[in-house]
């Protein structure tokens, strides 16, 4: 009997409230918008508070006590979860009221983002300005106010602290008596405590002790006095030390008790290291390259002897020593990455200018072409800020000198010379990754540069906290005074717990640098060319733009391009740059555990532990705020657990994949180099249309095959130098996650997540015995990585037994043998399971035999497997294997039977289409769609899937195959809604509850709505607006259009926010142009389509994800060694009987809870007091009292007409005062809204939620949907001639659905003109006057946001998922 991990009980909650208040309401709630559920989680007693895991005993199995651990709350209490209001737009219109000469133009980010900039330079003046010009953009915001103020404050009194300047005293001294109260903002306890260090620091004797108890009486006077001490971020214990010398905390404070000492962190390394062997040569592709160059340079670590002969020194040290030399082989790995490029080029351009070919394209490398070019921009970088400079003196500027003024600081943060540098490769890299021979929009290319420049800062930042901190530390190990040790390494607390991340540079500030970077290096990059003489000119020489700049239209729109001139193509196409600078290599020691937004991972590469959409702001900002408030630390728990998981380079695997390499043979997923592609015969000039497109086709087919080919084999290049460098170190992945709690590994080469190449070189570097079972899980790994994982658990293990020669023969002579591996669906991956039987059957005993192979345990259609347990659909749970069986399930298998049957049936009944497709169904032409499905595939992406299979396995349908895939496509659909109904009518739900959150108006907009019409009505305007541009009407509404996105936590506490937005249009001036951005920001309107499609596949990631994390810590606790790729865990043979029992029962823990209703709890919480625009059916009773109502309500109110945005304006705020009047304490204000009569009432008395429209939202994209009516094949037909509908091939789930994040929606994606996303978009009356049964096209009205009641659950019970042996296999 299997053991239980998790205590899932059906009195235990996965989400249980804290207070008994809480558990009334919640279940309050429940009771009126019950669901049936399993007997395993009936409803009353769903707020039971234990919660915790029941420990598991893993003596027997591991021979190690066992180890208790209390499972987290999977999700924060309904009462406390965050919710962060961004709807409203910040008014800026106060930006350059006055002296608008002098001021930043842009909104309080940028703005802030320019005084972060200054304050780095030390642009002390500069900064002072910019903050008096927050001062007016955040009148009246006092909190706001102070931060500020303190920020530039806490920058001067560091600065004068660790740089000794004394260039600030005199304002530190006079900040608060006169910067801040002329601005008229008050202090508070962060403004004294740096006050009170500043003084400390810099003065000495009774004038110090006098000063500071000067500003502690002040403190006092502000009664904040006992908030100062507490402020441990600014005053250390060598500080409060000082204030109790001079006698300020006696009798206030209890003594503080004694801090430990700060420690260097606890970095594991490998216990040794071997002596590095002489590994066999890697044949490079076509030239030696910039980008492989750079690699090398980034990896020179692991050549240089001086480094091998310190590491052999440093073991026989104690582990202090050994740890900070693992960081420090660490840090210079990063550095070297850094460092690669310029270093590059000049070592490229002396060896051409010794041969005095320097520059000249047609015999140099591009390494010296590029030297040259970084000279040339390094030459006008240097004239720019001296230009910069002069505009920031000018009194009086012109637009030119106010643009330098804006981005002159940016510019300043770093060096000329790296400035140069990574504009040169960000543009070349952008360039290359578009197609060197497509033209990239300027748009992205600036933006681009821009970004990398941020990137570049906040890493400078980073290595200089680094280098203080290790200056630092040296001198406290030094340092024979015991006072003063103790006072530096407080000083070093004190500057590790300082943040030095910058506010982050809008897409705004990004270009205007991105742009003047790039103007002078396009202008800078210059190529030879000749001109060959002629009968009258002499043969000359020239130099002409390596990059040509256009203007081309796009959708009617005047666009701006850059193309390469065609002879730097030539050579980017020999010499690829595709990642010119690999920043993100493997770890060569643990990871820092996760600690923050930013904090983990690379020692000194921040980099966010969630990668954003989009850079979506509503993200960022939820994630920053849940982890402030610790919401994230089981986040953080998981992805350490992925991230300190040790891997090493499996040595037999690497050298046969070298001698493949070198072969230049197609092996294994090694793509050939030189393949022969056949002359095509190009049609005549009177061949028919169609020949000419089969033509023009077969063309493209192969140029996209040849540049398939060479790119896989500059990506395998790079995979393979890194394995080749580690070779025989430990390293180590940090990971981070998606939007939606996702994990990834952060380096992108070399990592579990890669094809079968990268997957087969990986070994775990910690070894665990076989044992019995082990030994049967080895054997049944290799059947599955063969392909033969459908049968039996014990048909699979025989396998093994049954083809021991040929695996032997696979070992021995891989590729001058019978080459029985290749035959396997993943060849690495059996080649390496190959090697590991084999040790293990030679060591004599296999059963102790040490393996290090990661074993795998692969869910069936993970997706589907999450809705059978939301749905209770016993058919589903038997199809992805949570019903216990005898032999695993398969879904595709049986979704293919079924549409089988289903033609057969069609067939007898004389269906010309179901006779020719009967008995040519497998179940590989229903794979992809089954496995899509889940995740939003549409119809049309379904058909194209299906075609692509009928043709590669059925040919001879020719003209038929579009009929013949849109009639299967049909019958996959019709099979999975049949197999998964509960899930079907889930997945309606969540569109449903999607169409109305994007249809809503926050109280924050609706606030602002009121406040307008108020101030209209008693005739105030806003005096910046100008009485004739009608700018207050446009104002007013923009409140009003939808900016709700779907928003909900996940039961690890991580806020997911869907990113999908109508992207406002945003032009920004700048030397090289006008440039129209489409800026993110959180107050554009949703798009509404791809919010509703994403919300289902997404919430379903975000389980996976959760049941993932929850695993990986459940393993960690239980000392398995843990890897994933999202729904395939892997560890070791010996422990994947106590990996299946964790997985099963993290799995039972989550679905015993009811998921669903509480996610109804949650939008019930979230969206409190939205209203959202409705529709009704047009034919209804209520329709019809609705505009009955409207014709003689509404007549009568001046300036409204009829159709126009002022009239749903106008019943909007109606409802409002309405609601307003409703929830007023006061009897009588309740009596007058109960007596208004609005739609919303109207809707209210006749029960209206039976005619409400947009029920099941989803359409087509809902799991199962089959489209209603026959199929226009002419329209299909149009449809399926694209070729980037759907690559489809009978691939993995992993490579299948990562380019469907974000569901279907975000795979079909129209280009898309800015749109108008207010209100009308739902409430302009449609010009079609009758949908279906004389239906009209509906009447809106706004309605306070309620959601569809919860759909009943099926009566299969999750609980029996115990006993599944397959569940993941």
């Amino acid at each position: 009997m299997s053991q239980n991990l998790f205590s899932y009980h059906g009195s235990v909650p996965l989400y249980a409230p804290h207070s008994t208040s809480d558990r009334t309401s919640s279940a309050a709630f429940l009771s009126t918008n019950a669901r049936k559920l399993a007997s395993a989680a009936p409803a009353p007693s769903l707020f039971d508070s234990n919660d915790g895991y029941a420990s598991l005993d893993y003596a027997s199995q591991r021979g190690s006590p066992s180890q208790a651990y209390q499972l987290p709350r999977l999700a924060p209490d309904l009462s406390n979860i965050l919710m962060i209001d961004q709807t409203v737009a910040v008014d800026h219109e106060a930006v350059g009221m006055v002296k608008k000469h002098s001021y930043i133009r842009g909104n309080v980010w940028e703005v802030e983002a320019t005084l972060d900039a200054c304050l780095q330079i030390h642009r002390w003046d500069r900064a002072l300005s910019i903050l008096r010009q927050l001062h007016a953009m955040h009148q009246g915001n006092e909190p706001e106010l102070q931060r500020l103020y303190n920020k530039v404050l806490e920058a001067m009194v560091f600065d004068h602290i660790y740089n000794r300047s004394s260039e600030n005293i005199t304002r530190i001294n006079g900040w608060v008596e006169g910067e801040m109260t002329k601005a008229g903002v008050a202090p508070n306890a962060q403004t004294f405590a740096l006050k009170i260090k500043a003084a400390m620091a810099t003065l000495s004797g009774s004038r110090r002790d006098r000063t500071v108890r000067r500003y502690w009486a002040m403190a006092k006077t502000h009664g904040v006095n006992w908030e100062v001490a507490s402020l441990r971020e600014i005053l250390s214990d060598n500080d409060l030390g000082k204030l109790s010398e001079i006698e300020l905390l006696k009798g206030e404070f209890e003594k503080y008790e004694d801090l430990d000492d700060a420690e260097i962190e606890d970095l594991d390394v490998r216990e040794g290291v071997v002596s590095r062997r002489a590994l066999p040569r890697i044949n490079e592709t076509s030239q030696k390259g910039l980008g492989m160059y750079s690699l090398k340079k980034s990896l020179s670590l692991f050549d240089d002897p001086s480094q091998l002969s310190e590491w052999e020194s440093a073991k026989t040290a104690d582990q202090e020593t050994l740890d900070a030399h693992a960081r420090q082989r660490q840090i210079r790995l990063e550095q070297d990455a850094l460092s690669s490029a310029s270093e590059r080029w000049r070592t490229e351009h002396e060896k051409m200018a010794k041969r005095g070919v320097a520059g000249k394209l047609e015999t140099g490398k591009i390494g010296a072409l590029m030297w040259t070019w970084h000279q040339g921009l390094l030459d006008k970088i240097k004239g720019e800020l001296e230009k910069i400079s002069e505009a920031e003196a000018k009194t009086k500027k012109t637009d030119e000198d106010k643009l330098r003024a804006e981005y002159g600081p940016f510019m300043r943060l770093l060096d000329p010379e790296t400035l140069a540098a990574l504009t040169l490769t960000t543009t070349v890299t952008v360039l290359v990754k578009q197609g060197i021979d497509k033209d990239v929009k300027l748009v992205r290319l600036v933006i681009a540069v821009g970004r990398m420049v941020e990137a570049e800062v906040q890493a400078r930042m980073e290595k200089q906290r680094e280098t203080l901190g290790n200056m630092m530390r040296q001198k406290a190990h030094s340092t024979a005074n015991p006072s003063n040790a103790n006072r530096l390494k407080e000083q070093l607390e004190e500057l590790n717990s300082r943040s030095s991340s910058l506010v982050q540079w809008s897409t705004s500030q990004c270009t205007k640098l991105g742009s003047v970077l790039c103007e002078m290096f396009l202008d800078s990059a210059k190529i030879g060319g000749t001109r060959e003489a002629t009968s009258v000119t002499p043969k000359t020489t020239f130099q002409e733009p390596a990059f040509d700049r256009r203007i081309v239209f796009s959708e009617g729109r005047r666009v701006g391009v850059v193309s390469v001139h065609s002879d730097v193509q030539a050579l980017l196409t020999n010499e690829p740059v595709a990642d010119v600078i690999a920043k993100q290599l493997p770890m060569i020691c643990k990871p820092a555990p996760w600690s923050g937004y930013a904090d983990g991972g690379y020692l000194q590469s921040r980099l966010p532990m969630i990668r954003v959409k989009n850079a979506d702001p509503a993200q960022l900002a939820y994630t920053k705020a849940a982890a402030k408030r610790g919401d994230l630390d089981e986040i953080y728990a998981g992805l350490d657990v992925l991230g300190q998981t040790g891997w090493r380079i499996n040595q037999d695997v690497f050298r046969v994949m070298v001698d493949a390499w070198n072969s230049g043979e197609a092996i294994a997923n090694l793509p050939p180099v030189g393949k022969v592609f056949p002359e095509l015969e190009k049609p005549a000039e009177d061949a028919s249309l169609k020949e000419k497109y089969d033509y023009y086709k077969q063309i493209r087919a192969i140029n996209n095959e040849k540049g398939g080919i060479h790119s896989n084999r500059c990506f395998q290049n790079f995979q393979m130098e890194i394995a080749r460098s580690f070779y025989d170190e430990t390293f180590y992945l940090p990971h981070n996650v998606d939007f939606r709690g996702r994990a990834y590994p952060i380096p992108p080469y070399l990592n579990q997540m890669g094809a079968d190449n990268a997957r087969g070189l990986m070994l775990f570097d910690k070894g665990r015995e076989l044992g019995e079972k082990g030994l049967m899980w080895l054997k049944i790994h290799l059947s599955n990585v063969c392909g033969y994982d459908k049968a039996s658990l014990t048909d699979r293990a025989q396998y093994a037994d049954d083809h021991i020669e040929d695996i032997r023969d696979s070992v021995q002579n891989p590729l001058d043998g019978k080459r029985w591996w290749l035959n396997a669906e993943d060849p690495w991956q059996c080649l390496a399971t190959c090697h590991e039987l084999i040790k293990a059957i030679d060591s004599g005993n296999p059963l102790t035999y040490v393996s290090h192979l990661p074993i795998h345990q692969d869910g069936t259609c993970n997706g589907l497997q999450h809705y059978a347990a939301l749905g209770g659909d016993i058919a589903g749970a038997r199809q992805v294997n949570l019903e216990p069986g005898d032999r695993p399930a398969d879904v595709y298998t049986g979704v293919a039977e079924m549409v089988k049957a289903d033609i057969k049936q069609d067939a007898q009944a004389g269906d010309e289409l179901a006779k020719e497709m009967d008995g040519r169904i497998t179940r590989k032409i229903v794979k992809q769609t089954v496995m899509t499905n889940v995740y939003g595939v549409t119809f049309r992406g379904a058909t194209q899937q299906v075609k692509k299979q009928l043709n590669d396995l059925h040919p001879d349908l020719n003209e038929r195959v579009i009929p013949a895939a849109s009639y299967v496509a049909r019958k996959i659909f019709k099979g999975l809604g049949k197999l998964f109904e509960g899930a079907h009518s889930i997945q309606y739900w969540f569109g449903d509850c999607a169409n109305r959150i994007t249809s809503s108006i926050s109280p924050a907009q609706l606030e602002q709505l009121f406040a307008a019409q108020t101030d209209q009505q008693n005739g105030k305007r806003d005096k910046r607006i100008k009485r004739d541009g009608g700018l207050a009407e446009r104002k007013a509404l923009e409140q009003t259009d939808f900016r709700s996105t779907v928003v909900w936590t996940t039961p690890l506490g991580l806020p997911v926010v869907q990113p999908y937005r109508i992207q406002k249009s945003q032009s920004v001036k700048t030397h090289m142009a006008t440039i129209v951005l489409a800026d993110p920001h959180v107050t554009d309107s949703v798009d509404k389509r791809r919010q509703l499609q994403a919300f289902p596949p997404n919430f379903i990631h975000s389980l996976d994800a959760t049941h993932m994390l929850l695993s990986a810590v459940k393993c960690r606790e239980q000392g398995l060694t843990f890897s994933a790729v999202h729904d395939s865990f892997w560890t070791h043979a010996a422990d994947i009987d106590s990996l299946n029992l964790i997985l099963r029962d993290a799995f039972i823990r989550m679905h015993t809870e009811d998921i669903v209703g509480r996610l109804a709890m949650e939008f019930e919480t979230r969206y409190k007091s939205h209203l959202y625009l409705a529709k009704v059916h047009g034919n209804s009773t209520l329709a019809k009292d609705i505009l009955k109502w409207r014709a003689t309500t509404t007549k009568d109110v001046p300036n409204l007409k009829k159709g126009h945005k002022q009239h749903q304006y106008y019943e909007l705020v109606q409802e409002y005062k309405r609601q307003q009047l409703l929830a007023s304490e006061d009897p009588a204000e309740r009596v007058k809204g109960e007596k208004m009569v609005t739609p919303a009432s109207l809707f209210e008395e006749q029960n209206g939620e039976k005619f409400l429209r947009g029920k099941n939202s989803l359409g087509e994209t809902a799991l199962g949907s089959v489209p209603q009516g026959e199929p226009d094949t002419s329209v299909v037909e149009e449809a399926l001639q694209h070729d980037d509908v759907f690559e489809t091939h009978d691939v993995d789930m992993t490579s299948t659905l990562e380019p469907l994040v974000g569901a279907s929606a975000e795979a079909s994606k129209p280009e898309r003109k800015e749109q108008d996303a207010s209100m009308m978009m739902l409430g302009t009356p449609s010009k079609k006057k009758t949908q279906g049964n004389g239906d009209r096209a509906g009447v809106w009205l706004w309605l306070p946001l309620t959601f569809p009641n919860v759909p009943k659950k099926g009566d299969w019970d999750v609980r029996r998922l115990k006993d599944s042996v397959y569940f993941f296999s």
